[in-house]
């Protein structure tokens, strides 16, 4: 089972208490899956989803509404009873003056309240949403049909702070997110409270990992910076042995190199701490640095004789 499956089987089992909920919510199935058509002159209206969860819902909304019951075969529901229909239409704000496909933007009487905008936001993604495995990215889309009902439901999603994005893809116009944290925000107003907390769990698990991964990364820099200058270090030190012997350093240049030489893969303040007595890093550093120009200078005097 998908993340968008579960999102969307956690969003079926809302319970609505109130009809102006109930209302946004079969308005949002009409406008998304439904048309207006005409069968011998009387008017019916078509509500189409390969979802059957999401038809069921759909004839769940209209039995609690107007008492009725509609059927549904090979993903419609066709309402063929035209005063039933008549009802329907009038409560969702929806005329037929609109043709015979239902394109309409939302009606902002029926989601007038904050509810009612999280019921119709709700119901439009289990119409047409979709969200991606938080594993691998952050999206969360809506895929319309129809432009001015994309940007109505933008809009109306954008009422909660949440700023969407509209492209279009194939003829349809998607609505979408790829920012997590909106992404939450979003799950929180359609109240998929058990998948934002199942995101934000994958975020922490996300944000320690990226940080674990920056301190291996930082630490191995370094360490690798260290085992360079190292070797740099013992390579200036065994040239002075060789071309003049370690006693041609003063006492305390003599005392680091030895001291480098033996603990090769210390870095500069483990090298101070076990000197006697112990030299601060700032100490270790300037002395073994004059042990390489003295190395440079001995080099370029032999190359020049």
């Amino acid at each position: 089972m998908s993340f968008s499956s579960d999102v969307k089987r956690e969003l079926l089992s809302y319970e609505y208490k109130n009809r102006h909920c109930l209302t946004a919510a079969l308005e949002a199935v009409i406008n998304i899956d439904g048309y207006i058509g005409a069968d011998n002159g009387h008017k019916l209206i078509i509500v189409h989803n390969e979802n059957t969860d999401v038809l069921g819902a759909a004839q769940n909304f209209i039995n609690r509404l107007f008492g009725a019951e509609v059927s549904c075969h090979k993903g419609n529901i066709i309402i063929e009873d035209e005063a039933l229909a008549d009802k329907i239409l009038d409560a969702t704000g929806i005329g037929y003056d609109r043709g015979f496909s239902i394109d309409s933007p939302i009606d902002p009487l029926v989601v007038s309240n904050s509810c009612c905008k999280r019921a119709y936001i709700r119901t439009a993604f289990l119409c047409c949403g979709s969200i991606s495995d938080p594993n691998k990215h952050y999206h969360i889309e809506f895929v319309d049909n129809d432009y001015e009902h994309a940007r109505s439901l933008k809009e109306l999603i954008g009422s909660f702070d949440i700023n969407m994005k509209i492209v279009e893809r194939k003829n349809h116009f998607v609505v979408y997110c790829k920012e997590a944290e909106l992404i939450v925000d979003l799950l929180n107003v359609m109240s998929a409270h058990r998948a934002l907390l199942e995101l934000e769990n994958l975020r922490v698990l996300k944000g320690v990992r990226n940080n674990v991964n920056r301190l291996v990364n930082c630490e191995t820099a370094n360490l690798g910076k260290i085992v360079s200058a190292s070797l740099r270090q013992i390579e200036a030190i065994n040239y002075i042995s060789k071309s003049k012997g370690l006693d041609y350093l003063p006492d305390n240049l003599k005392k680091m190199a030895e001291m480098r030489v033996m603990y090769a893969d210390a870095s500069l303040k483990e090298l101070g701490e076990k000197m006697i007595p112990p030299v601060g890093k700032s100490g270790v550093n300037h002395r073994l640095k004059k042990i390489c120009d003295i190395a440079d200078k001995l080099k370029g005097d032999n190359n020049y004789g």
